[in-house]
């Protein structure tokens, strides 16, 4: 990593605690939601018997989550303790082979691990590929829902219908589909018409590339070479292992393998995007430039939404021109402008990529590309309740295109209009209607631990038998038990991904946090637009890597604040402990010596810290007494079982609700 991430001027501290805290702020909500209550795709049973899915909430138990986080604590620390063990004796035997001191012998230790950490990752992708192919294998689903749209569209193309671009049809109503439609259409040459498995297969080599990337850009977390000898290998490669084995348990992503949308393979582009321009800001070569740009474009095709990861790299591209040109000890001007012209390629690649998409489907159709539902209706939809949860699809955005005539100009300013209305009586009654919509639709799309991969995949039809055991995670007791264990995981992820920003807050770069600003982007973005978990899973999973990061901060800083304890404790009984601190504890006195050289710097940094402190302690006396509140429930501690239904009987699957699997 190059010097030029390493800043310390105003506009960085600026730019970066700006970042750190609307982050803070955005995943500090959704662990209160974590904590105190969980969501999931029930039933509601109406007056005359039917049943209507809508999304329910239970309350939890902070106090289970805080145990398993103290426990959790607890393996950290055993785990370090040995790992420091092991290397001790593995390079206390190197020495001895080798000699003790020998640059030679430290440098082939050094390649030792590196080559270690290639062969686990290695290995890791392998078992990621056999496991999601597997289950592509033993499940052999037909697309539901959506999906099962999109591909039917792609076969009518194979047969020569191109029926869907007639009036009120689906791609005259949604004409950015026509970009996956075309993907599935083009695979289809490859796998055979109507072979749905083939683009499952295909499905879980991008689960694969989203997994390495995402492990890869846990290598910029930039661990120092100390912190790599308290366990975590040469260069973070323990680091990234973690990162690997987190992802690999956390499964509701890898149970999209099976649903033929464009949330993975634009999520695989999106992320290759982010990587190459992660390596063009480290290493300033071009060629990264136009693997970010291609990769963003071909994303851009797929699904729409990806334009989000553009807007965030270019974010950082931005601070990085006027870093370069205004805080740098010498201007770059050069390599500013050149910042700048990366974000420029982006957008001519995501432009033209589109255009070449459409014209390839205009040539294959044989007709002009339809305008479609106005984007607006879609926010506009996202700020009224429906029958699944609060912004979710309640067929708003159809019901406008057929009652102007599809009018682009009469549906924009009807749909102006209305939310016009919406936002209005939102700020005019904010506590009895405006906050609680936001924090239902919240809960709605960030508070199911699942991220409703299990609703996806139940209910659909199967051209092979599915064995009982995976026929009862999909949809019986079997999958309690993986909601239990994801609702567990989802409360450590957000926690350690606050851990991870104010524990790196200094010794953290700002580039590190691109994948963050990218989730923060889908947090803000799909605060207004229509709302599904389905939607949101994308950004949650770039949490994962900040968050094992964060409990390996944290369990750095226990062993720390031990350290100083201890050193205490020695200066009270005379010094007489002071030989026996370790590591750790000498590492700590150290620096607190150099900080003493300055009395006025140590003062200054005791004083921060009381105060810091103190913020922390006023703050958690403010969250405590709002839980006192009634809009507290109404917001944060939602329980369904209050309004008289059956939720948890329902998440559970007790009593009527219970499967026989």
């Amino acid at each position: 990593m190059t010097d030029h991430r390493k800043q310390n001027h105003i506009f960085y501290r600026i730019v970066n605690g700006t970042i750190r805290l609307l982050l803070a702020g955005a995943v500090f909500l959704l662990f209160l939601h974590s904590i105190f209550s969980t969501s999931f795709v029930g039933r509601l049973i109406l007056e005359d018997g039917s049943e209507q899915e809508r999304t329910l909430n239970i309350a939890d138990s902070p106090l289970r989550h805080l145990l398993v986080f103290v426990l959790l604590t607890a393996a950290l620390l055993a785990g370090r303790k040995l790992r420091r063990i092991f290397f001790a004796r593995e390079n206390g035997q190197a020495d001895a082979d080798g000699g003790k001191g020998d640059s030679t012998s430290a440098q082939g230790r050094e390649e030792s691990v590196a080559a270690r950490g290639n062969v686990i990752f290695w290995g890791m992708t392998l078992l990621t590929v056999i496991l999601a192919a597997s289950y592509v294998a033993l499940t052999q689903l037909y697309p539901g829902s959506d999906p099962a749209k999109v591909y039917e569209t792609a076969m009518q193309w194979r047969q020569g219908d191109f029926s869907s671009f007639e009036e009120g049809e689906y791609l005259f109503r949604y004409p950015f589909q026509s970009g996956i439609v075309l993907y599935f259409y083009l695979l289809s040459f490859l796998f055979g018409e109507g072979n749905f498995v083939g683009p499952q297969l295909v499905n879980v080599v991008f689960l694969a590339v989203i997994y390495g990337v995402l492990v890869k850009l846990s290598g910029l977390f930039g661990l120092s070479e100390g912190e790599s000898a308290d366990g975590f290998g040469k260069k973070g490669k323990g680091l990234q292992t973690a990162v690997y084995l987190g992802l690999l348990i956390w499964a509701p992503l890898s149970f999209y393998v099976t649903y033929l949308y464009g949330i993975l393979p634009g999520m695989a582009l999106s992320l290759g995007a982010v990587y190459f321009a992660q390596r063009y800001l480290a290493l300033r070569r071009y060629r990264y430039i136009a693997a970010a740009s291609l990769c963003m474009g071909l994303a851009t095709v797929i699904k729409m939404n990806c334009l989000i990861y553009l807007i965030a790299i270019a974010c950082f591209l931005v601070y990085d021109a006027i870093s370069l040109w205004f805080f740098s000890g010498e201007k770059k001007w050069r390599e500013g402008a050149v910042s700048l012209l990366f974000i420029a390629c982006m957008g001519i690649s995501a432009a033209l990529c589109t255009q070449v998409s459409n014209a390839a489907v205009e040539r294959i159709a044989d007709c002009d590309m339809p305008d479609g539902e106005v984007m607006l209706s879609w926010v506009v939809m996202g700020m009224q309740e429906a029958p699944l949860g609060p912004g979710g699809y309640n067929g708003y955005i159809g019901n406008v295109f057929e009652e102007y005539h599809y009018d682009t100009e009469l549906i924009t300013q009807a749909s102006a209009e209305e939310l016009r209305k919406i936002v209005t009586r939102m700020l005019e009654y904010p506590v009895d209607e405006g906050i609680p919509f936001l924090a239902r639709k919240t809960a709605f799309q960030w508070n199911d631990p699942t991220f409703i991969c299990l609703d996806r995949t139940r209910g659909r039809k199967s051209q092979t038998r599915i064995p009982g055991w995976l026929k009862s995670v999909i949809d019986g007791r079997g999958g309690v038990r993986l909601s239990v264990l994801l609702n567990g995981m989802q409360t450590l992820i957000l926690l350690g991904m606050l851990l991870y920003l104010f524990l790196r807050w200094r010794k953290g770069t700002l580039y590190e946090l691109m994948g963050a600003v990218v989730f923060l982007g889908g947090y803000l973005f799909h605060l207004f637009w229509e709302s599904s978990a389905s939607y949101t899973i994308p950004y949650f999973v770039l949490l994962i890597p900040y968050a094992v990061c964060g409990m390996a901060e944290w369990a750095a800083f226990l062993e720390r604040a031990w350290g100083r304890l201890r050193i205490i404790r020695s200066g009270a009984l005379g010094g007489t402990a002071a030989g026996n601190l370790g590591s750790a504890g000498e590492a700590v006195e150290s620096r607190e010596g150099v900080e003493n050289v300055d009395g006025g710097m140590g003062t200054r940094r005791k004083t921060g810290r009381a105060l810091t402190a103190a913020a922390v302690l006023v703050f958690c006396l403010l969250v405590l007494a709002f839980t006192r509140t009634n809009l507290f429930k109404r917001t944060l501690a939602l329980d369904d079982d209050r309004n008289g239904i059956d939720a948890s009987a329902q998440f559970y699957r007790t009593g009527t609700w219970e499967k026989p699997y």
